[in-house]
């Protein structure tokens, strides 16, 4: 199977956490940033790790190709460098570009020069803290694009020995089941009608965000 390929624009803490993160799970990364401490922290941990201006598109241009699956442009704080970094990306025709932004308003105008997905860390920890306010016993809720998420929650007393069928959670909450952890050991993926549901069961469910909630209220 191809590795895939990923360029790290901007190496600073969601920088280099992406960075790290997705050579640990087996990806092949440029983490790129202008400053040279910056850059050496990272050396021997990716890929490659380079010292340049990601507003200079002649720079990246010597890094970075289209065979690049995602360019991820993780400078929330300079709209002018997010901007000058998407122009030479899309030249450079890289498939996928996300950024990073600290305003709503900035996030509307990468959006519309070209960036595919918008990231906002300190919105969406604040979407993750406040699933696990509400509701203490949750697992994990993930955010996925606006308004929707994945839910990762023990499955609930009332789901106890029913079927996904019997269950009918896609037309009665408008939510999916993308797995289930079994109790007794073993995990299927995209299960089908007839797995049955039992206590200690581990459910991870994807839908909007008023629904997962109402799934939470249930349990």
């Amino acid at each position: 199977m191809t590795r895939r390929r990923f360029a790290v624009l901007g190496l600073g803490e969601l920088g280099s956490a992406l960075a790290r993160e997705l050579t640990r799970l087996g990806c092949e990364v440029l983490a790129v940033d202008r400053n040279r401490r910056h850059v050496d922290a990272l050396r021997d941990e990716v890929a490659v790790a380079a010292v340049a201006d990601v507003a200079d598109k002649h720079a990246l241009a010597e890094l970075i190709t289209a065979e690049f699956d995602v360019a991820i442009i993780a400078i929330g704080t300079s709209l002018e460098t997010s901007i000058m970094a998407t122009l030479a990306l899309k030249e450079l025709k890289v498939r996928e570009i996300w950024a990073e932004t600290n305003s709503p308003e900035r996030g509307l105008v990468l959006q519309r020069i070209g960036v595919d997905r918008v990231i906002s860390p300190e919105r969406e920890v604040g979407r993750r803290l406040a699933h696990e306010l509400v509701n203490p016993n949750l697992l994990e809720f993930v955010p996925l694009s606006e308004g929707y998420g994945v839910l990762q929650a023990e499955a609930p007393a009332w789901t106890h020995g029913k079927t996904l069928a019997q269950l009918d959670l896609r037309n009665r909450m408008r939510l999916a089941v993308i797995s289930v952890k079994q109790a007794k050991g073993g995990r299927t993926l995209i299960p089908a009608g007839g797995t049955t549901i039992e206590a200690g069961d581990v459910m991870f469910l994807v839908g909007v965000d008023a629904d997962l909630a109402k799934f939470r209220e249930q349990s």
